[in-house]
Parts: C-alpha cells; structure tokens; sequence
C-alpha cells in the first residue's frame, strides 16, 4: 500500500507566522471529548505524551462550502500549502480502484486554536477548522496540456489507486531551484501506472509518463511503473530539477529523473507549466547498487541498464531531508530505512558519469509488533529545537504498513527510536507529514497522519514537546 508526504519549506513558515498568535490568550473552551471535530471518533491511539485529534473523515461532506464533495475512502498520500494568510489546503489521495485527489482547507487560526486547547485541556474545544473540501481539480490533460477533460469527480475519470505524494513549493530550494510553482506529485500504484503532476495553483492536473519529451543521454521521456513516490533534490543550479523515483511492484527499480527547464515535448522553448518545471523534457536513469547491512554504506552509480539497478519487492516512499536537500530517506517494508545521498554533476547538461551516490542502512525492518516494523510512509523535518532539545538534522517521522499501523520518531541516523501512535482501525497508517511551520510551531511539534481503516481518516498528532515557533 501506500504513504505520502511533503515537501513545503520553511520559506511557507514566514506566511504562517503572519496570521499571529493572538489566540494563545484566548478562553479556552471545554468539550466533552476527543472525537473529530466534523463528529467522527479519533481513530489514533497515542503513546509517550503525544496527542491526536481527527481533521476530517470518510464520506463527510463539510457543510456551507457549497461544493458538495463527500470525501471518498483509503485516505493515502498527502501535502499542504499556505494558501493564504487564512487558509492551508491539504491535498490528499485516495488509493481506490477509481483514485482521485481531495482538497481539504482549513481555517488557520481556528486550528491554532485547537491545537492550543488540546495542549493546555486535553481537547479540542469543540472549535470548527475544516471550512471546504473538494476535488483537488478541475481538468486534466494526457497530452501535457494539448487538450482538456473537464471533471469535479471520478465519474468521468479513470485514475486507480492513487498512492504516495509530495506537495512541493515553488523554488524549492532557492531562487529557480527545484520546481518554480506550487506542485503536487503523486502517481498510480498499478502495473504500468502513470506519474502525475498537479498544477495546484490553477487546479490543472497533468499526466507526465509517455508524455514527457525525450532529452538527450539516458533513457528519454517519463516511464510508466507502479508509482510509489517522487522526492525532489537539489541539483545546485536552476537549469534542471532531478527527481528521485520509487516504483513499488513494476519494475521495481529506483530511478533518477532529470528534467531540463524551459523546453517543450519537442526541446523548444516553452514557458508552460510543466516546461518551466522541468516536466516536459528530460530523460532518466537506473540507480545502480544494492542494499547495504545495518550501520554500512555502499557507492552507486547512474546507468541506462537496468542489470545491477537498486531493486527491492517493496520499494516504498522517499523523502528528502530539507536541510540538506541531497539527501533522501526511503522506506523499504520488508528490508527497513534507508539514506541515499547524492552528489550529482551538471556541466553543460547532466554529467551522469562524474555524478554518484551512496546507500546507507538506518534502521532494520525488524517483523514485530512494537518495533518498527514494515517501514512504509515517511517524513523527514527541518532542522529544530523542541524544549530546548537540538536536532540539528531534524526528525524523521514513519508511518507502518500493517494492521497495528504504529507511527514512530526516529533520528535520521536511526536511533532513539520512539512509538508516538498507532492506528486503532486494524489498517496501516499512511500519509504523515510536518506542518509545523504552517501554524506557526517549531519542526516537529505538528504532524498530520492518515489510516486507511474503516473509516479513513486524517489526523492532527502533536508532540509532547511542541515547541512555538520563535518567529510566532
């Protein structure tokens, strides 16, 4: 199955931090319990302080926001946004046999308060955050954006099992580095599955595999596969973006994407969406190399062969750590955690020769209840201090794909290894991600998490020791 995360630097924090905190002297309401605020029951349990509340469930419809949508089951992938000073929108998959992507906005301030209220009394207060949901488009494109399908729901649509996801904001990791407009990636877990792009600011949802043109060296265009996720690296310039993909099933080999920024299908110039970005011509490549053993590291390399290639039966989601952006975590269900680190060369074009990574194993896959066990979803933090305890490489959040669908807290090298939650549904938890900064805390201290039970649901998880941003 799959997991999801994000990808919104600490560039989106600023706009947080402008909604203040002036509710922190607010009254503190009293509610009767923990349920969801939309009415649901919490479908968490928590573990060693942390505490939960539920944002939205399956099939609810949030009254008012007169669009009608009743979010549809197996929550999965997920990423959020500010939208503005008011509003974060979270957009989350749903891995059903006819998939679709959600939209859920939520009010910032109320959820603030909220948050407040279950730290300081232990619930909600019965405040109201969740103001819309809908469809997380309104057209799509197989044809790189040539023609339109109209669509405000899966009834005209044939997407299949939507699985993990990153949100992405615009120069990533600078200034024309990384993707220059608000996206949200995600792709189908199906034999032959097709990789998507969602345009998020214009609500345009755009197919990538065999559309993308064919740039020069390794394998041209985007390729079909079981898509599990794509994380974004830095490539230290502003000419190309690299991308690193996890196929879970298909082919089952770990890929690198390079896209060149500012050409077409055909290599011409384009300011389109997806040429600006980089989607629209590139070409890719086999990460050649194998699984090293607990605490080693081993070299690869980058090839248009798929003999030697990375390869695993459950390949499953990939982050990339936000301070330092050429590293990416990657989950393996039944190998355990692993860290890639990229040293990638550009000259005139990609220099595939000169570039390498390495491998590293960070955690074992250990097969029990109680232990991190069937590593799938995963989140790796900015760097932050929580109670005035430094981690300087920040955090890295996993989510189990199992019935128990325990959620854990590690450090990136893979110790202090800490049981923060589990689902309660009898199904994996999925979709964990940081959205501290977007509310105004330090990294770390606010997570969202899925399940994939009956019902799905989202969920807010806060750190025992969240930390307000010293920004706020």
């Amino acid at each position: 199955m799959g997991s999801s995360t994000h990808s919104n630097w600490g560039r989106l924090a600023s706009y947080a931090r402008k909604t203040g905190l002036a509710f922190l002297a607010a009254q503190i309401l009293v509610a009767s319990s923990a349920s969801a605020l939309d009415g649901g029951t919490l479908q968490v349990s928590t573990y060693n302080g942390w505490q939960a509340f539920e944002v939205i469930t399956q099939g609810d419809n949030p009254s008012g926001d007169g669009f009608g949508h009743s979010m549809p089951g197996i929550f999965d992938g997920a990423g959020a946004f500010l939208l503005n000073s008011s509003t974060i929108r979270i957009q989350v998959n749903h891995e059903t046999g006819d998939a679709s992507i959600s939209e859920v906005d939520v009010d910032v301030a109320n959820l603030q308060t909220a948050i407040y209220n279950m730290i300081n009394a232990g619930n909600t207060g019965g405040v109201s955050f969740v103001v819309a949901a809908r469809q997380a488009y309104d057209r799509w494109s197989s044809n790189g954006g040539s023609s339109w399908t109209n669509t405000s729901s899966a009834s005209n649509t044939s997407f299949s099992r939507f699985c993990s996801s990153q949100a992405y904001a615009p120069n990533t990791f600078g200034e024309n580095r990384g993707f220059v407009d608000q996206l949200y990636i995600t792709g189908e877990e199906v034999s032959s599955g097709r990789l998507f792009a969602l345009d998020s600011a214009n609500r345009d949802l755009y197919q990538l595999s065999g559309v993308v043109g064919s740039a020069p060296d390794g394998i041209g265009g985007m390729s079909y596969d079981s898509w599990e996720n794509a994380a974004l690296i830095d490539t230290g310039e502003t000419q190309h973006v690299a991308i690193v993909l996890s196929p879970d099933g298909g082919s089952r080999d770990m890929k690198l994407y390079i896209g060149v920024k500012g050409l077409d299908v055909s290599g011409n110039v384009s300011n389109s969406v997806l040429a600006r970005n980089g989607l629209a011509y590139g070409s890719w490549y086999y990460l050649n190399a194998s699984y090293p053993s607990l605490g080693n590291t081993i070299s690869g390399f980058f090839d248009t062969s798929a003999s030697g290639a990375l390869t695993s039966s459950k390949l499953e989601d990939i982050d990339t750590s936000p301070g330092s952006p050429t590293e990416v975590v990657l989950a393996d269900q039944n190998s355990g955690v692993f860290n890639l680190n990229f040293s990638l060369v550009f000259n005139s074009g990609f220099d595939a020769a000169s570039s390498s990574f390495t491998v590293t194993k960070i955690s074992n896959e250990s097969g029990s209840n109680g232990s991190l066990d069937s590593p799938d979803n995963i989140d790796w933090t900015a760097a932050t201090t929580l109670n005035g305890v430094d981690y300087p490489d920040g955090i890295i959040f996993v989510n189990e794909d199992n019935s128990s669908g325990e959620i854990w807290q590690m450090n990136p090298n893979g110790s202090s290894k800490l049981r923060i939650g589990r689902t309660n549904v009898g199904a994996e938890s999925t979709g964990i991600f940081d959205i501290s900064e977007l509310v105004g805390y330090a990294p770390g201290s606010i997570l969202v998490s899925n399940n994939q039970g009956s019902p799905s649901s989202m969920t807010v998880m806060i750190n025992p020791n969240a930390t307000l941003s010293d920004n706020s």
